[in-house]
């Protein structure tokens, strides 16, 4: 029999062995293991307790049947065994096997209602045994078979139940036990056929279904979350932000923040996107652990992160707050492959204090006080205000006024000259932009090139200006230059600068009389496009010059990667001269710097004579401010010239 058994056990594992490497295969390949192992728990819970449901109804009537056909030792032994069965059954039903998530549970609960069954036919057949009823042997392995939670159930039951059909069958003799063999085997095959193909069937079935709401997550996931970061995406923050929308219409308190990093591209363009991921991971997870459990963090997109921060909070704490975050953010990155990196990030607020002001709206304001961060204050916090309010809806209105206004008859430029102490006369004139606006009057220089740079404007205003300035520098000698400025945009598009160049030829003047100006802001916006397109400006013969030295965040480090011919030295430092020693000091260094790297320099903002002669004592040379003139019209110049070159003429004849 042994060896029978053995046979028996190892054909089986054949038939099943497709349907276990497949599940295995299956499980390993797409979904997690204890999930569609709980899931396959899941789906035999129903199968184990409908055995427990028929067997326990079964064995009630077969109680009942007992006490009317059954007598003396036979009636207490019958009655009381299947009467056990029946409530144990419904005991494991209602009790043990509800809710279930254990296959050991499940596992238990088969063996223990198959050895109960098996209990009944073998003391039946002790007690009154028939060879036909042997065949109930071979009934109960394909219960077993098509009910076990497990192979470990199936297995042992159904080989016990037909070696004791064996054993039964050779004690009632040799012509009985050859009947029964091949109804045994047959027995035996046809249940684990039906075992492995009905587990086979549910469990490709739950693998399906734990696949389908594994994609279902993964998609949940992907729409709502950044891939990158794990953060909550564009689409997930202005769900959050409208649920904190509708709580601020009942009572509740937000504040809404906008967070770009500052010389986050160099860094990607540099050492590639995979570093550049890795920064971006790190910002936020530093993001997560300064906003904690007091709010969301979201990436919206590329560098740009947004904030909702639960609560009230005043001007003052917020800015405490933007000040913790930028600083989480300044600190030193130490990245994959030995790289140490250092940005900074801009912050900017906004309370949730107006009523009935939409997410848009918000979001309006709180890019606003963003930009005028990282215009004014880059790497450091501002909170939207009544001030910026006002700005904003000028912007609006400028914004509106410039796409319908005749730009090429409304601007119009101004100069300011540049004089050299040296020999007292002028050498170049600053184009400065101005607007005359049939519909707004005459608008701030500040307000309309800021508004024309937010809406994508700037390098159309840019063409019309250069264009109307070297109109003017044709009817200038030629030994005077012009200088004119370029927005951050115009450095960061190819095709701006291929439009400036294209201007430049057109006009027939000497590039070397073309001076460009570009300020310390733009060129940080991203350097190696702003490198990029001044080199192909001081190709055709142009100069460069470096503005607003020294007002912002004026680094050594990259004035050697510059094409630069001079370099402008900020008014602040000037307003300083008469005050503070260190400014004299400071503006020496700047003029001894420019010296060594054969720079040109102009101070700009010069307006007394105790400030011109405090600059001739540290070596200043070219000087630029109302001391000498104001900004004055095209048509003027002809006439500041004259009368420069008559007092020249009288400094000469004295």
């Amino acid at each position: 029999m042994s060896k029978l058994g053995r046979l028996l056990r190892r054909l089986t594992r054949l038939a099943l062995r497709p349907f276990a490497r497949r599940a295995a295969s299956q499980v390993r390949d797409t979904v997690d293991p204890h999930e569609l192992r709980r899931e396959n728990v899941i789906a035999i819970r129903p199968i184990v307790r409908g055995l427990c449901a028929v067997v326990g109804s079964y064995y009630i009537i077969v109680t009942i049947s007992h006490m009317f056909y059954e007598t003396g030792l036979a009636l207490p032994v019958l009655t009381g065994l299947s009467g056990l069965t029946a409530l144990v059954c419904f005991g494991l039903l209602f009790f043990y096997t509800r809710r279930t998530e254990s296959l050991t549970r499940l596992e238990i609960t088969g063996l223990c209602i198959n050895l109960l069954m098996y209990s009944n036919v073998v003391t039946y057949q002790t007690l009154h045994f028939e060879p036909a009823k042997l065949i109930y042997f071979v009934l109960l392995t394909l219960v077993y078979a098509t009910s076990g939670a497990s192979l470990r159930v199936v297995l042992p039951s159904s080989f016990l139940a037909i070696v004791t059909m064996y054993i039964l069958a050779h004690n009632a003799g040799f012509p009985v036990l050859k009947q029964h063999i091949w109804v045994g085997i047959a027995g035996i095959f046809t249940a684990f056929g039906m075992a492995g193909i009905m587990r086979a069937t549910i469990f490709r079935a739950v693998h399906a279904r734990v696949v389908a709401e594994q994609h279902r997550r993964e998609a949940q996931v992907l729409a709502h979350f950044d891939a990158l970061t794990g953060l909550p995406n564009r689409r997930s923050f202005f769900v959050e932000l409208d649920k904190a929308i509708e709580d601020h219409g009942k009572g509740g308190s937000f504040d809404l923040a906008l967070i770009d990093l500052d010389g986050f591209k160099p860094i990607n363009d540099i050492y590639g996107h995979s570093v550049g991921d890795a920064l971006l991971i790190e910002v936020g997870n530093r993001l997560r652990a300064c906003v904690g459990k007091d709010g969301t963090v979201a990436r919206l997109g590329g560098d740009e992160f947004a904030l909702i921060l639960k609560g009230a909070r005043s001007d003052e704490a917020l800015r405490t707050f933007g000040t913790l975050v930028c600083d989480a953010l300044r600190e030193t990155y130490l990245l994959g492959g030995g790289v140490a990196a250092n940005i900074s990030g801009s912050v900017g607020f906004v309370h949730s204090d107006a009523d009935g002001m939409t997410g848009s709206q918000l979001l309006e304001r709180a890019d606003y006080a963003l930009y005028y961060a990282k215009q004014n204050l880059r790497g450091a916090p501002v909170v939207f205000s009544a001030r910026h309010e006002t700005e904003m809806r000028d912007f609006g209105v400028v914004d509106q006024t410039l796409r319908s206004s005749n730009l090429e008859r409304e601007l119009y430029i101004v100069y300011q000259p540049q004089v050299d102490l040296t020999t007292q006369s002028t050498v170049s004139f600053e184009a400065l932009a101005r607007w005359e606006s049939e519909k707004l009057g005459t608008v701030r220089p500040d307000v309309f090139i800021r508004a024309a740079e937010r809406s994508g404007l700037i390098s159309d205003v840019t063409l019309i200006l250069l264009r109307k300035s070297l109109v003017a520098v044709k009817t200038w000698p030629q030994n005077l230059r012009v200088s004119f400025n370029l927005s951050a945009r115009d450095l960061r598009s190819s095709r701006a600068i291929g439009r400036i160049c294209e201007t430049v030829k057109a006009s027939g003047i000497d590039p070397a009389r073309i001076e460009f100006e570009i300020t310390e802001t733009a060129m940080l916006t991203d350097f190696d496009q702003a490198v990029e397109a001044l080199a192909r400006l001081k190709a055709m013969g142009c100069r460069i010059a470096l503005d607003d030295f020294g007002s912002g965040y004026s680094s050594f480090s990259y004035i050697h990667r510059l094409p630069a011919d001079k370099i402008k030295i900020d008014r602040s430092f000037v307003t300083q001269l008469l005050k503070h020693d260190s400014a004299q000091k400071i503006i020496k260094t700047i003029i001894d710097l420019c010296g060594n790297l054969s720079l040109d320099h102009v101070i700009e903002g010069v307006e007394t004579e105790a400030e011109l002669k405090r600059l001739r004592e540290v070596g200043a040379r070219y000087i630029q401010g109302y001391y000498f003139a104001r900004p004055m019209r095209a048509e003027d110049i002809a006439g500041y010239l004259n009368r420069e070159n008559g007092t020249a003429t009288l400094r000469e004849a004295v």
